[in-house]
């Protein structure tokens, strides 16, 4: 097959919907990999067509990293007849829909970052005057590092009088249209808040807010707003929760625009909408939003709870708190361990003293030495001699060294004037719930394809051995990750300096999943856990 337009070949078919095909493809110009769409044969002739054409030349126009960039669109011969065509960027990890579909309902922290993307391309957009009208999850995608891409935006606005033919051709995105689409009024801009409302439900819940045909759907739309979906066991906070609900209004004017529904879920202020009372945030006036954001980002700054807000999922029926309780373990973040350990360190310290001046105390007593009275060493002597001896001269007693005492039978002597040759082992220098914590935390940050942030939870030792952060990267092959969730969440032991970490997570790649048992040795650096070697690990593929 010639390549298309003289430049794309087409290597494999990747998908196919009802109107066009997708296949991966190699841009021959310019030696890289894209998605090239194919419009299928029999539109070729049609309005459809020319379309398809004119919006995929108008979608190229869009430049975002939240939005599949279009590269190209033309017409060329395909399969021995003329067909019109639009090249895009290749996104290789996959939809949404697939990932929900394997991983289940996504916790509140991921989709507040995905969401909060996918609100900046759909923002970038409508100031365009483009309006997408086909916000779904499988128009969702995931690159390599994580973060969501909208696609479809040619193909959506040329077939958009089309779909209300026949309801065959609204298979699969009734869903998640806005009433006005379902009613065939105007779509606008917040049509697609609407249906990106409806995708964050069903990213959260696993199923879309409303159920059925299109008539059905809208009658439901018509009855009141659907479900909450922390009743229905989203592992999200109130206010996220109240903020899907003001995106599924039946009203247009009353959802919130891309740009602040973009603010709101962005991850820098997301502690701040997770952490409000429930229920209420700024609707309506950008000044009042970006107060708030910045506000949320300085508490994140300084509590960085969103770091925490993963977790075991059935733990995120609410906002996220300084201290996140599982069934085996509880683990803090903060300084408050850090004050606690130092409080018990000066008590221990104090009692060291208070024994060490007592056994001071007592030997220099002995020796007739020190600030004793006359009267306190003649009752000492009296205590250690026979009633008729005579008081020695203390004189003498004060030439020899201490390490002669005892060998000479003075009563400085004693066992206690000596250190302990086999002294109890000192505890622990930080508690084991940090290290704990610590392996979580470096599997956290792998999830959303962070090497430089999960690199700063390796010992110096271990640094030095992998040698770089992008051979770490390698090694990992953390650039792939989409999800991961402890099976058997981090279970530490201490051994003498070392922590001992056994655990079990699952983790999720664009291409496949795999569960890592093993143990995770820590030690101290810098008064922190770091994680040294990993040991006696297996790897399980799902």
């Amino acid at each position: 097959m010639k390549p298309l337009g003289g430049r794309f070949t087409l290597l494999r078919e990747i998908g196919s919907g009802g109107m066009s095909r997708v296949f991966l493809g190699r841009d021959e110009t310019l030696d890289r990999p894209v998605a090239v769409k194919v419009l299928k044969t029999g539109y070729a002739g049609t309005d459809i067509g020319a379309r398809f054409r004119r919006e995929g030349r108008t979608a190229a126009k869009l430049s975002h990293p939240n939005i599949v960039q279009v590269y190209d669109a033309g017409e060329g011969e395909f399969e021995g007849e003329e067909a019109s065509f639009i090249v895009m960027e290749y996104v290789s990890g996959g939809d949404l829909k697939s990932l929900v579909d394997r991983g289940g309902p996504l916790p509140g922290a991921m989709l507040s970052r995905l969401g909060a993307d996918v609100a900046a391309g759909l923002a970038h957009a409508h100031e365009r005057g483009i309006v997408h009208r086909d916000i779904k999850p499988q128009n969702v995608l995931v690159d390599e590092h994580g973060s969501p891409k909208l696609t479809d935006f040619g193909v959506a606005r040329a077939l958009d009088e089309g779909q209300y033919t026949s309801t065959s051709s609204y298979q699969g995105t009734v869903e998640y249209s806005s009433p006005e689409q379902l009613r065939r009024e105007e779509v606008t801009a917040g049509s697609d808040v609407y249906s990106l409302g409806a995708v964050l439900y069903y990213a959260a819940v696993g199923s879309p807010p409303f159920h059925g045909g299109p008539l059905e759907i809208v009658t439901q739309q018509m009855d009141g707003p659907p479900i909450p979906p922390r009743s229905r066991g989203a592992h999200i906070g109130e206010d996220f929760e109240a903020l899907i609900l003001d995106c599924l209004a039946a009203s247009p004017g009353d959802r919130p625009d891309a740009v602040a529904l973009r603010e709101e879920l962005f991850p820098a202020g997301a502690t701040a909408m997770v952490s409000r009372p429930a229920g209420r945030r700024a609707k309506g006036s950008s000044a009042a939003v970006a107060g708030v954001a910045r506000a949320g980002t300085a508490r994140a700054e300084k509590g960085r709870t969103m770091r925490r807000a993963l977790g075991r999922r059935s733990r995120l029926s609410g906002p996220p708190e300084e201290t996140i309780t599982v069934p085996t373990r509880t683990f803090r973040s903060g300084a408050r361990p850090r004050a606690t350990l130092a409080l018990m360190m000066v008590l221990l310290a104090v009692l060291l003293i208070a024994g060490a001046w007592a056994v001071l105390g007592a030997n220099t007593g002995g020796t007739g030495g020190g600030n004793a009275t006359p009267e306190q060493n003649a009752g000492q002597q009296q205590a250690a001699n026979p009633p008729n001896d005579e008081v020695p001269n203390p004189a003498p007693q004060q030439e020899p060294s201490n390490e002669n005492q005892g060998e000479n039978g003075g009563s400085a002597g004693t066992p206690q004037e000596e250190p302990n040759p086999d002294p109890a082992p000192s505890p622990p220098s930080l508690p084991p719930d940090g290290a704990e914590q610590a392996v979580f935390d470096m599997y956290y940050e792998m999830s959303f394809a962070r090497a430089d942030t999960s690199w700063m939870y390796l010992s110096e030792r271990l640094r030095n051995e992998i040698g770089s952060v992008d051979q770490w990267a390698e090694q990992q092959d953390i650039y792939t990750f989409t999800y991961m969730e402890f099976v058997s969440m981090p279970e530490a032991s201490i051994s003498g300096d070392e922590a001992e970490i056994s655990f079990k997570v699952r983790l999720d790649h664009t291409w496949g999943s795999e569960i890592v048992t093993g143990t995770w040795v820590c030690v101290v650096e810098g008064g922190e856990w770091k994680l040294d070697r990993l040991v006696d690990d297996t790897v399980q593929p799902v």
